[in-house]
């Protein structure tokens, strides 16, 4: 759950500190600076925490309590 409420916080941050003019930018690029574009970063970022998360709890679930 806490992990949720970062993720939703640092989304909500995130779109607040790009303002409009640098989305209008990107939007003229059509995509060619793909790396410049923070949503992308901000992706990955999630993405990666995901599956970190699932292969920590995969590892540690089968382990049995003595």
């Amino acid at each position: 759950m806490s992990v949720l409420f970062c993720l939703l916080s640092s989304f909500v941050a995130l779109y607040a500190d790009v303002p409009i003019e640098e989305n209008q930018k990107l939007r003229e690029a059509n995509g060619t600076l793909w790396y410049a574009n923070p949503w992308i970063w901000l992706g990955g970022v999630a993405l990666f925490l995901i599956i970190f998360l699932l292969l920590l709890r995969k590892s540690t679930g089968n382990k049995t309590q003595t």
